[in-house]
Order: C-alpha cells, then structure tokens, then sequence
C-alpha cells in the first residue's frame, strides 16, 4: 500500500496525535481555567488542581498502558484511546459541579490521553527508527508544542460562539469521528508489517539488530540507577512546566491583558516549546545528553525569571518564549532517553513504570503556584520557587550515566 518509506508519514501522524492527546487537556485548559472558575465558583488552587488530578490518574494507568503498548497493536490502541477520550471530553460538557468535572477529567480523560498519546507514539517511532530516533521523536513531539499555536485560539473561538460546555463536546465528537478512522489507515505497527525496514535500511543484519536487545522485566528495570535519576530530572522539570506555564493565561490577564493577548501569550509559549522540540531532538544526536540537558533546564530556567521580571506585554511574550525553548526538550528528551537506556523493545515497559514515580513531584507545581495566588495574590513566589526547580533539576543531572552512542 506504501510505496516509500512509511516511517516519516509515522512521524507525522504521531505529531498529529500528540496535537490534540496534548493539546486538549492541557494547553486548551489555559483557555477554560477562568471560564471553570466562574462556573464552579471555586479558588485558583482547586481549579488548577484539575490537572494535577489527570496525572495522578495517568501515572496509575501508564504501567498498564506502557505494557499494553509493548504487546499490542498500536494502530487498535490508539483508536480505543480516541474512543474513550472522546467520550470523556464529550461528557465534560455535561458536568454540573466541579466535582463531576474533575471525576470525569481525572478518570475517562486520562486514560484516553494515555492510551491516545505520547506513550503509545514514541513507541510506534521507536518501531520506525534507530539511528534518527532523536530527531524522529524530535519532530513527533512538535504536535504537542504545534497544539499550543493552534488550539487555544481556537477554543477561544469555540467558546465565544457556543461557550466552554458546548466547546468540549465538540472537540470530543472531533476526536471520535477524525482519529478512529484516520489510525486505522495511516498508523502501521512496525516496517516489517510493510515489508519495509527500520531506517529505510536495505541491510537485513542492520534492520534485525535490537532483535537481540534483551526483554527486561520489572525488577530488572528497577535495578537501572540511571532509571531513577532518569526520573528526578524529568519529574522537576515537568514540576516547573505546569508551576508556570499552566497559569500563562490567568497571570496575563492578571497584568491586565485581554483575554485574546492572554491567548497569545500562550500561542507564543507552544511555539517556543514547538523550536525546544526539535533543535533539542537534533542536539542529542550531535552531543552528550548530559549537556543537551543542561541546555534545556538553563534556558527553562532563566526564562522563568524573565518571566517573573517583565511586565510589559512584548518583553511578557519575549521571556514566555525563551522558558518554552527550554521546556520544549523535556519530552522528546525523556522519550529518547528512555529508549537509548532500555531500548525500543522495553521503552514503553520502561516508561510506563516511570510515570508514577515522576507523578507525586510533577503535579506538585500546578496548585502550589495557585495556591500561593491564593494567599499572596501574585505569582512572585510561585515563580522563583519554580526556578529553584530548575537548579535542583540541573544538579541531579551531574549524576547521569548514559551512553552517548548515537546506535546505543
């Protein structure tokens, strides 16, 4: 049915997924966050508690899907995550308390996103791709900066017309109706199914290679120290994401901003993530991932107390920018540390047992930057604690033990 090599058309539909598996609950939530809060008449700290809920969620369902996606066909799971994440955005809009809401979000939501995301994507690439895996993922993850270009302004758009309820099922009709039929044509498990090979390579010996990469189980991927330092790292990083970036929108109309340049100011952060993405995904191909990191937490880092400083709408945007080129690598950099550690053959086993133990640090940051609102009535703390977040993940990194063989 594929001529030419399907793995680049995988990299694409994998960018495409992640789009809208990302971008809805996440950078859509920027978008609704002050819609919620008047429609549940409740605090910053429960509102952005939402999220934190979702990936608590999502850390108690990705063992289980990180085991699905290494025995599994990935084109049936991702359409049974559109499926059920459909149905859970579609039943959003039905919600009548916060609560109901937040069962809704914390439950049929997260476990479509995680069936219907980047789990189940970087696995698919890492069947594709050996030696352009940086890159390969790099570009796949792009989708989920590219949603924060694309998607707050259209719910924007959608809730002006036909408010946040309405807005939620029809993302959630979108989702049904799109990305069932559009998996089962384009997504393909693995080159062989094709008769194509890993890389495009002609050499059988080269293609068959991670054939003899050991299955590890459990205890045996427990046992890995660079597994735990593997999660500290990302886990602090992901803390300061959504410390800060979770409450772009609501610390921009703070300022005095309407809600279209708040939006903006979103936009402006997903496509700096966006560039993070793949100049993050080429960088780990050229040099250590021990500097590659280093890179990454500096440039979040410092973009946080930019963000922190400037006040003025353009300077706002300029320093939003900087921190997303930094938080952009996170992803693709845990995914294609993951796969370099434990190979593609456990990559979504390994995974999968990481995410909840990252779970417990990376919700931490959402609420307590709201909670701080709360009492402070301004992001000043919330922001440089968020930055010590950063340190401590740049200092974690001196312990990393991980080949830099770009074939490992």
């Amino acid at each position: 049915m594929f001529k030419s090599f399907h793995g680049w058309r995988i990299v694409a539909s994998s960018g495409f997924i992640n789009m809208f598996s990302i971008g809805i609950p996440f950078y859509a939530y920027s978008i609704f966050y002050i819609h919620l809060q008047n429609e549940f008449n409740a605090g910053r700290f429960l509102i952005s508690s939402t999220l934190s809920i979702m990936i608590i969620a999502a850390g108690v369902f990705a063992p289980i899907c990180g085991q699905l996606v290494d025995k599994f066909s990935l084109k049936n799971l991702l359409s049974i995550g559109a499926i059920i994440f459909g149905i859970g955005l579609i039943l959003l809009g039905f919600c009548q308390t916060y609560y109901q809401f937040l069962i809704v979000y914390g439950s049929i939501v997260a476990l479509g996103m995680t069936l219907f995301g980047n789990l189940a994507t970087s696995k698919l690439i890492s069947n594709w791709f050996k030696k352009k895996i940086g890159s390969a993922i790099g570009y796949a993850t792009l989708g989920i900066s590219l949603s924060g270009v694309f998607i707050p302004p259209i719910t924007v758009y959608l809730i002006s017309l036909y408010g946040w309820r309405f807005t939620y099922i029809i993302f959630g009709i979108f989702l049904i109706v799109f990305f069932v039929p559009f998996c089962r044509y384009l997504i393909v498990n693995k080159p062989s199914d094709i008769n194509q090979n890993i890389d495009n390579e002609k050499s059988i010996e080269e293609t068959n290679s991670s054939v003899t990469d050991k299955v590890m189980n459990i205890v045996d991927i427990l046992k890995v120290p660079t597994f735990w330092v593997l999660i500290l790292i990302f886990s602090l990083q992901f803390c300061a994401n959504l410390g800060v970036y979770s409450h772009i929108f609501p610390y921009a109309t703070d300022l005095g901003f309407d809600a279209s340049k708040a939006g903006i100011a979103v936009s402006v952060g997903a496509l700096g993530a966006a560039l993070g993405k793949i100049v993050f995904g080429r960088l780990i191909d050229m040099i250590s991932a021990k500097k590659t990191l280093w890179v990454s937490i500096s440039i979040q880092g410092f973009g946080i107390i930019m963000v922190s400083l400037f006040l003025s709408y353009y300077p706002l945007l300029i320093s939003i920018f900087i921190m997303s080129l930094g938080l952009g690598g996170t992803v693709p950099l845990m995914n294609i540390l993951f796969s370099k550690t434990f190979s593609p053959i456990n990559f979504g086993k390994a995974l999968g047992i990481a995410v909840p133990f990252m779970v417990p640090i990376q919700v931490i940051g959402g609420p307590l930057s709201g909670w701080l609102y709360d009492i402070n009535g301004n992001y000043d703390l919330a922001f440089y604690l968020n930055t010590a977040v950063c340190f401590l993940a740049f200092i974690f990194v001196f312990f990393l033990n991980i080949s830099d063989n770009k074939q490992s």
